[in-house]
């Protein structure tokens, strides 16, 4: 069996609407912990008051911000894939449903006439993210539905190799911290990109902030190291949730490397906001649909 143009569709549907709606189960366990170890009153009121806000946008069927930001997807495509049709029309029809559905933001606007078409598509939205994957029937989505109080904050630097990197990475990451201060609505996932070019380093940051569960470091102990230890001078400024005070100004901090020039580095921050709203599905050939982070019952 096909993977139909359909069924595309009505899985970015579905994705994109919980994306808005309900926060993945790994960022709710990471902002729980993070109320379990604060111990600043204004920062415990902080966490208290965005948990219970997604417990109400989830019962209420509700968009957890009313930010429903840019709406962006991941997409794997696997090589033995048997997809039919188009599927970024498929993906764009999804979420202008899912824009009435939810209903999200009238946020996407031609960037020079400021026209709006009203449901959150054209003019190269929904920003989609493609990989091709090797010896894989599946087609696997991810929807982002990207707020920009935190986007906004976003840093690109190069930097030459004859610097100490990892000095250099420290510096982008906790200059970023220290001018967002509470703009991109902490406690913030931290995406860093290492390498790459100037354009790909970004993605790689940005991609680095969608790894779960929260709080899984790289497969690299030095990078494993670096996260860690960054983290943990982040928090130590007494920032805390949305610039207020208290420990926990991040959840996480992730970083992703990739080959460089052998003259520079490139180095990406992007950051995510405490709504770090994202809803993944795989899509096997023999159309079966597998929901990762909001489940339901399967489909064919």
């Amino acid at each position: 069996m096909k993977i139909t143009e359909q069924l595309v569709e009505d899985v970015s549907f579905y994705l994109m609407t919980k994306a808005c709606i309900e926060l993945p189960d790994d960022v709710t366990c990471a902002l729980q912990r993070a109320l379990a170890a604060e111990t600043d009153p204004i920062a415990v009121s902080q966490l208290h008051s965005i948990l219970q806000n997604a417990e109400i946008a989830k019962r209420r069927q509700k968009p957890i911000c009313q930010d429903t930001g840019i709406p962006m997807f991941y997409v794997n495509y696997g090589m033995n894939c048997m997809a039919q049709g188009d599927l970024r029309a498929a993906i764009t029809r999804g979420t202008a449903r899912a824009s009435d559905r939810v209903p999200m933001r009238h946020n996407v606007v031609h960037p020079l006439t400021l026209e709006n078409r009203r449901n959150n598509t054209g003019w190269g939205v929904p920003v989609i993210y493609w990989d091709v994957i090797p010896d894989s029937d599946v087609l696997e989505l991810t929807a982002v539905p990207k707020g920009f109080g935190a986007e906004m904050r976003s840093a690109h630097s190069i930097v030459y190799t004859s610097e100490n990197i990892k000095d250099a990475v420290r510096r982008c990451v906790m200059d970023m911290v220290e001018d967002s201060m509470g703009e991109p609505c902490p406690p913030v996932i931290i995406g860093v990109g290492v390498g790459g070019l100037t354009d790909s380093v970004m993605n790689v940051a940005k991609r680095s902030m969608f790894r779960s569960p929260v709080g899984t470091r790289n497969p690299d102990p030095m990078v494993a190291a670096m996260e860690e230890e960054l983290l943990s001078e982040i928090n130590a400024l007494n920032l805390g949730p949305m610039g207020l005070g208290g420990n926990s100004y991040a959840l996480a901090v992730n970083i992703d490397v990739v080959a460089s020039h052998a003259s520079t580095v490139a180095i990406g921050v992007s950051l995510q906001c405490w709504c770090s709203r994202y809803s993944t599905a795989r899509i096997h050939g023999d159309g079966r649909v597998e929901f990762l982070t909001h489940p339901k019952e399967a489909s064919t």
